[in-house]
């Protein structure tokens, strides 16, 4: 081999390594570049989502607690709804931002890992209970208005055992969670089956059943509103509560579908990761399952502004809150000046109310002292017939007593 042909050879070989080192960086750089991009965008969303969940369902939770009107059986639960989005954002989004960023390691101890995870699942099934007991009361309350309906006390009782019952499926959950070998909070399951057996569990009973079941409610409540409202077309009472009643029914079949939207997504990754091989067949899996989490977490956020947006009671009340929240002085303000001008106006009512009295009270002892003279003299014309009749009598008696003498 000649040094030319021995120089070429090194030249191309130092080439196609340069080459293939550059454009191993470039995609390094590329990736890095999109991770970065990424972890904006779900910061961004997380944000977002905690702030209108936070501020939305508290004002929902305020205004049902304030206003007794509110106080219904179908308003206690969606202040329980409102509870349990409440507990998936506050409790939740907080630990769940670090863990992204930290690519899944668990920095909080054993003792949270076996926690935070459950509450997230427990809070959901609470969520889709309610949805469930909600639209079955409806059912009962529209189809069947003559029957005995569900008291706000036993509301209470019924949202204390839909609580009770969401701690049932994530029993398992709390059991096989701990802190794996690579530091992140991971299912540890004797077999796989096991675990398929559990995901397939979770999927039907906190998805496929319930939905099932409001499906079937709000299809009859759907029915039954169309007869009624063929029927009670002249009658405008009946009329006026058909259509209250399915502008209500609209609002929760919207809450419905939202919570089907926003859970399905994770629902399929745990199945694909389960039963198929979504790791090996898309290296940007557990990418998705985070934005997938964020749909989930959007749900507490859409819930309240849904409730804003198809239910003017809701629309009326959080504007008079926002206003006398953000124009409490100027409010305050004015309403002390109405105050002031209401008071102002009842004294000068008073005070011509007292002028009106006193010049009754004159004009009224005028009429009763003529209407006692008037009375004085037909006491006095009476008394002097009733003399002058007594002396006829007298007079008539002694002449027919001078008559028998004679």
């Amino acid at each position: 081999m000649t040094n030319s042909t021995s120089n070429n050879l090194i030249f191309n070989l130092t080439k196609e390594g340069l080459g293939g080192i550059s454009s191993n960086v470039t995609q390094e750089s590329n990736e890095s570049q999109v991770n970065i991009y990424s972890k904006a965008l779900k910061l961004a969303l997380y944000t977002i989502i905690f702030l209108v969940s936070a501020i939305g369902n508290i004002l929902v939770c305020i205004i049902i607690f304030r206003k007794r009107r509110m106080k219904t059986v179908t308003n206690y639960f969606i202040l329980n709804l409102a509870f349990a989005d409440l507990t998936l954002t506050l409790i939740c989004i907080p630990f769940d931002i670090p863990v992204q960023e930290m690519n899944y390691r668990w920095p909080y101890g054993s003792f949270m890992c076996g926690l935070l995870y459950p509450l997230q699942t427990m809070s959901l099934f609470a969520s889709v209970f309610t949805l469930t007991a909600v639209s079955l009361t409806r059912y009962w309350a529209i189809l069947h208005p003559l029957k005995r309906q569900l008291s706000t006390s036993n509301a209470k009782c019924l949202i204390a055992i839909i609580w009770l019952l969401a701690i049932v499926p994530v029993s398992p959950y709390i059991n096989v969670l701990g802190i794996g070998e690579t530091g992140s909070c991971d299912e540890t399951w004797k077999n796989v089956h096991s675990r398929k057996v559990y995901t397939v569990f979770l999927f039907v009973a906190q998805y496929v059943v319930p939905l099932s079941i409001i499906a079937a409610a709000y299809v009859s409540i759907g029915r039954e509103l169309g007869r009624k409202k063929s029927d009670t077309e002249n009658r405008s009472l009946q009329h006026a509560k058909n259509e209250e009643a399915a502008k209500v029914t609209r609002m929760l079949v919207a809450v419905t579908i939202l919570f089907a939207v926003c859970v399905l997504p994770t629902n399929i990754m745990w199945l694909w990761l389960d039963f198929g091989k979504a790791e090996e067949e898309f290296p940007e899996f557990w990418e998705l399952v985070a934005f997938c989490n964020i749909l989930t977490f959007a749900n507490s956020a859409a819930n309240p502004v849904c409730y804003t947006i198809t239910n003017a009671n809701y629309r009326k009340e959080i504007k008079y809150l926002l206003k006398r929240w953000f124009n409490g002085r100027e409010a305050g303000s004015i309403r002390s000046d109405h105050m002031r001008m209401l008071d102002v106006s009842k004294d000068q009512s008073f005070n011509r109310m007292t002028v009106d009295t006193s010049i009754l009270a004159k004009v009224t002892g005028q009429v009763a002292q003529n209407l006692s003279h008037v009375a004085q003299n037909f006491s006095n014309v009476a008394r002097k017939k009733k003399s002058s009749r007594r002396k006829k009598q007298i007079l008539k008696r002694s002449d027919f007593q001078t008559v028998n003498r004679q």
